[in-house]
Formats: C-alpha cells, sequence, structure tokens
C-alpha cells in the first residue's frame, strides 16, 4: 500500500496538474485523416446486417466476435486500416458527436456509444445510419467545413438551416428528377453506389449535389428536406433518422414523396425570394 502511494505521488510531481485525466476527454476532436474515411465505411461493412449486430455491448471486443455492436465494429475497422485502435480516436470520438446529433434518449445515456447502441429505440437503420453521418462527418472536416462542434457548440435549430442559393434550388429540382418514377424509388436504406438505377432520398440528393455542385458534399437543400421531416415529427418519434425513416415509411407513398419534393422546392424558391 505504501509502494502504491508512493508512484502516485512521484507521478503526480512529474504531470502537470490536471494531465492524468487529460488523456480522456470525452469531448476530445483529434485531427481527422483520409483513413478515418476508411474507417467508417469498414465499419458499416463489418456490421452490415441485423444478424451481425450485438445489441448488448459492453465494449468488450473479443477476437473472433461474430456479432459487433457500433463500438466494437468501429474497433475492428480502425485495426484493420491504421493497426492504432484508440478509445478517443478521431473516427470514435466524430461517432460520438453524430450519435448527440440524433440520440432522442441523449440525456440517459452515460457512454454514448454503448448506450446508443443498446437502446431499445435504436434500430438497424438508425446503426447504418450513424455510419453514413460518421462518413459525412469526416468528409466536411476534411474539406475545412466543421459540422456540429459537439457538445460545447450550440447547433442550429432543424427548422433553421443554413442560408439557401440558387444552386440549391437546382438541387432541389434534380432530386425531383432523379425520383420521377416510382421504378426509380429504392425505399431500402442502402449505400448510394455509382450507376445505380433506383435510388432512396439520401442517395438521390447525393447525386443532386454531384450534378450539380461538383461534389457530394451536404448543402442547405438536404439540410432544408430534414427540417421539412423535423417538423412532421418534432419529437423525433416516428422518424429519428429523417431522411432514411421517411423514406422507408411503408405508409409514405410515391405521390407523397412526390408532394414533398415539390414542396421543398417552393420552401428553398420562397427563402431565395425573401434575400
Amino acid at each position: 500500500m505504501h509502494l502504491i502511494r508512493f508512484v502516485l505521488c512521484a507521478v503526480a510531481t512529474v504531470l502537470p496538474a490536471g494531465s492524468l485525466f487529460a488523456q480522456d476527454d470525452s469531448n476530445a476532436r483529434p485531427p481527422v485523416t483520409k483513413a478515418d474515411i476508411e474507417i467508417a465505411r469498414r465499419a458499416a461493412q463489418i456490421l452490415d446486417s441485423p444478424a451481425k449486430w450485438n445489441r448488448a455491448d459492453n465494449r468488450q471486443c473479443p477476437a473472433g466476435a461474430k456479432t459487433f455492436s457500433i463500438y466494437c465494429a468501429l474497433e475492428m475497422a480502425t485495426q484493420e486500416v491504421s493497426k492504432n485502435f484508440e478509445h478517443r480516436g478521431a473516427a470514435m470520438q466524430e461517432a460520438r458527436f453524430v450519435i448527440e446529433e440524433v440520440a432522442p434518449n441523449l440525456e440517459k445515456y452515460q457512454h454514448r456509444l454503448m448506450d446508443y447502441n443498446n437502446d431499445p429505440t435504436t434500430t438497424f437503420a438508425d446503426v447504418q445510419g450513424v455510419f453514413w453521418l460518421l462518413e459525412k462527418h469526416i468528409a466536411m472536416r476534411l474539406a475545412g467545413h466543421e459540422p456540429n462542434a459537439g457538445p460545447s457548440s450550440t447547433p442550429a435549430p432543424a427548422s433553421a438551416p443554413a442560408g439557401v442559393t440558387a444552386a440549391d434550388l437546382q438541387v432541389a429540382k434534380r432530386v425531383r428528377e432523379i425520383l420521377n418514377s416510382p421504378e426509380k424509388w429504392e425505399r431500402a436504406d442502402k449505400d448510394c453506389v455509382p450507376g445505380a438505377q433506383k435510388f432512396n432520398l439520401i442517395c438521390a440528393f447525393e447525386k443532386a449535389e454531384t450534378d450539380v455542385t461538383g461534389n457530394s458534399n451536404d448543402g442547405a437543400a438536404i439540410a432544408e428536406a430534414r427540417a421539412m421531416i423535423g417538423e412532421l415529427d418534432p419529437g423525433r418519434k416516428k422518424y429519428n433518422a429523417r431522411l432514411a425513416d421517411y423514406n422507408a415509411d411503408p405508409a409514405v407513398t410515391f405521390g407523397d414523396l412526390q408532394k414533398f419534393l415539390s414542396q421543398l422546392e417552393d420552401r428553398i424558391a420562397k427563402k431565395l425570394a425573401a434575400k
């Protein structure tokens, strides 16, 4: 016991005040790299079906496991991509900040990744949505655009996205062109791939952004679409992952989708006219 006290006192005299706890800053935001994009993609591949989802996460990831939590999928992906897993690594932290954005029960969580994974209200589509948003977050940071900077920031409310431009109106029109028939509408939450013939809402926006602006980064048009869905379901009880869940809602018809996209165009046009 005396030896333990001696060691702790010796460490305390060498390290600056507070540094014993600095290494586990739950809100740390390390710089991201292109490898973090690969980690996000690989994690989504590792956890690519409900049968592979471990819903009882304890943040212990044994070798040879056949099922994975969000945490363990990210850990395995990090080990495969960078061979250097860290509990507070960049991809892990960005995933935590994504959960802060989407989790309706966040105030009940002690461990964001574990508790969101284990939350009975979390669906497999939600899990895939986390990985998709994680990739977008990292891409935005690599491009020099900061997404919601974690709990210390105050994100804009869902009903007030960034100012719209003429390009955003063109994106909205292009989405409606892409989804101009029921045969082109993909109801499932699938990855967006080049050459696809069917599109869910997320992929239609990604293609439209690329066609109009030359890159697939989220713009004000998709933010306005999310805001509209948020207005339909203010408590996010039905549409937690707004675009994915609205797209997959069996009660939403193709006519509803077209009406929604038409209203999106009108909404953006009115905001442009008011400038």
